[in-house]
């Protein structure tokens, strides 16, 4: 199994399901394991949701400091 992740590089094992075994250099029963897929792709719904937040407070920054000057 693969997962996603920020922590870890990729390849590296997480979690393990079941131990394997080998007996001299014949493998009796492979491990199950998680690994490590690295970093996602950045999510654009993020950079989206984020760009909306930043814009709404320049422009009440802007719609504050122009009301100031019309005083």
């Amino acid at each position: 199994m693969r997962e996603e992740s920020v922590e870890f590089e990729e390849g590296i094992i997480l979690e393990e399901y079941r131990k394997g075994f080998k007996l001299g250099d014949r493998l009796l029963r492979p491990s199950m394991v998680k690994v490590s897929a690295g970093p996602g792709p950045a999510k654009p719904e993020q950079a989206e949701s984020s760009k909306p937040e930043a814009e709404d407070a320049s422009e009440a920054s802007e719609e504050g400091s122009s009301g100031s000057e019309s005083s």
